[in-house]
């Protein structure tokens, strides 16, 4: 067999196009035979359809596209202020700005009080900065020095017999209720 006695077959692409071309060609016939009959709601019906077909992919690209758009508008913008819609905040804006608190940055640690440890703490000797040993949390002691105003200060606490110096930030008084 040679090559020129062979039929060309076709394509994937042609038959597609066929079929396409074929089922065009039934729905003209569809819309003409309602036509003739005089069936209008039947033509408008086959009408609408053939234009949902071909436009609808376009309609629905625009209507993502427009609600894309809309909720792009509602979202806020990256790196913009959002501001509180109260009346607290709209005072505050306004100017109104009574009984504002603000950090005293004191400790609220009184020399001789009983002090527990909120987190496990180093401490050091109280004559030198080497420090001695890792203390528990929880540990009870009695604080000897008033504390500093730094916050990363360090006072004197009593720990059983020994006094080491440790961080203000790592104890707690202890109150009667605790």
């Amino acid at each position: 067999m040679s090559d020129d006695s062979r039929k060309p077959t076709k394509t994937w692409g042609d038959k597609i196009r066929e079929a396409r071309a074929q089922v065009r060609e039934l729905r003209q016939k569809e819309m003409e035979q309602a036509l003739e009959n005089d069936d209008v709601e039947e033509y408008e019906r086959l009408v609408k359809e053939e234009d949902e077909r071909i436009n609808g992919r376009r309609h629905a690209k625009l209507e993502a596209a427009k609600m894309k758009h809309e909720l792009k508008a509602k979202a806020p913008r990256v790196g913009t202020k959002v501001w509180a819609d109260t009346e607290a905040a709209r005072e505050w804006r306004a100017g109104k700005r009574e009984g504002r608190r603000r950090n005293s940055g004191s400790w609220n640690l009184t020399p001789g009080a009983m002090v527990r440890l909120v987190n496990d703490a180093r401490v050091y000797t109280e004559g030198s900065w080497v420090m001695a040993k890792k203390v528990p949390k929880g540990t009870i002691g009695i604080l000897i020095d008033a504390p500093p105003a730094d916050i990363n200060g360090h006072v004197a606490v009593m720990f059983g017999a020994d006094i080491f110096k440790i961080e203000c930030k790592k104890l707690r008084m202890i109150h009667d209720e605790d």
